[in-house]
């Protein structure tokens, strides 16, 4: 076992020092003692890693990147499992709608099948549509979803429609009442009691949820989306575990690749890496406040994906702008260089990780 956990350590290291950790270690006794052993073989490995060891914020800096790989891996992770699920079908909308009001004719109803589980401007992604969703309009790309509309909604309401929700196998929630309208507080015509509710009502039934909002008007809208897929969580996790991972190991590589070279190369180094970050982490300082303030003050059947409290695709730009920056940072650790004579890998006179 402690075999694979020098797989923790670079491989410069393992070859310098690999049979003298592994001799230290079948030394030791006790099995509380041995798992003390493997906790410090993997992290000193991956100190090791990072080389510089006379730095204190090397292991800040490559914490930042690891994490912020393993949020954007984790995404990517979601949105492939969200793809393998089915998409909607105008069949399920109008058996829904049937089921609920069988005496009823919907004044509008969707006939055509979303062609996509995510669509921008109502179209699946293409290559015309990708400058659309990179350069500004992100925030256009959103799930499917397939809607129902009655001109006039029965007069019974709020509580025969909720009847029928449970009389058909639909898990509801509490209804959700907004103002139809705003006015200025304090204003002599503005009395919040007197402004009309929009409700609306959430419900779930397999991998399908529904809106149901009842207007202040008078009117009645159906819209079935899909249910967040069960396979979404497993790999997401698994996604950001890995993404996390890789991303400490490429900063490692590109930490030392970096140790010890000219200062026109360090240098620039250094400062991509820096605005890249800012890059990088901006639409997540910025957009995961605003989407957790968003879910607290109104209920969610479902939570908004992860990438949207990343601030992605909306302000995919400066994830694009960083992503070229990590790359030149990345061109200039691979250029070649020449290591002094004598010298070892970075790290490698530091604490025994036996110990």
């Amino acid at each position: 076992m402690h075999r694979w956990l020098l797989l923790a350590y670079p491989r410069d290291y393992r070859r310098t020092r690999g049979a003298e950790i592994l001799e230290t270690v079948r030394d030791v006794g006790p099995a509380h003692r041995r798992s003390r052993v493997a906790a410090n073989l993997v992290r000193h490995g991956l100190r090791a890693r990072l080389g510089r060891p006379a730095s204190r914020t090397v292991v800040a800096w490559a914490s930042v990147f690891a994490l912020a790989c393993g949020l954007f891996a984790a995404s990517f992770g979601t949105w492939l499992a969200w793809l393998g699920s089915r998409p909607l079908d105008h069949r399920d909308l109008a058996a829904v709608v049937g089921q609920l009001y069988p005496d009823r004719q919907a004044g509008h109803i969707d006939q055509d099948d979303p062609p996509a589980v995510f669509l921008i401007y109502g179209h699946p992604l293409n290559e015309d549509l990708l400058s659309e969703l990179l350069l500004g309009d992100g925030g256009e790309y959103a799930l499917a979803e397939l809607t129902a509309s009655f001109d006039q909604a029965p007069a019974a309401g709020l509580a025969d429609l909720r009847q029928r929700l449970d009389a058909a196998g639909w898990d509801q929630s509490e209804p959700v009442r907004s103002d139809a309208y705003g006015c200025v507080p304090g204003s002599p015509r503005c009395d919040p009691a007197s402004i009309p509710s929009d409700i609306t009502v959430y419900a779930e039934r397999g991998d399908h949820i529904l809106a149901v909002e009842l207007g202040a008007e008078g009117s009645m809208s159906l819209t079935l989306s899909r249910a967040t897929p069960g396979a979404a969580y497993p790999a997401g996790l698994l996604a950001f575990v890995l993404g996390t991972i890789g991303g400490w190991v490429l900063f490692g590589w590109a930490s030392r690749r970096t140790e010890g070279r000219r200062p026109l190369v360090q240098g620039p180094a250094k400062v991509l890496y820096g605005v890249a970050m800012v890059f990088w982490a901006a639409p997540i300082l910025l957009g995961a406040p605003l989407m957790l303030t968003h879910h607290l003050s109104e209920p969610h059947p479902r939570w908004h994906v992860p990438w949207e409290w990343l601030g992605q695709p909306a302000l995919s730009l400066p994830f694009l702008v960083g992503a070229i920056l990590l790359l030149l940072v990345l061109g200039l650790a691979a250029l070649p260089h020449r290591r002094p004579a004598g010298r070892t890998l970075a790290g490698a006179s530091g604490p025994d990780p036996a110990v």
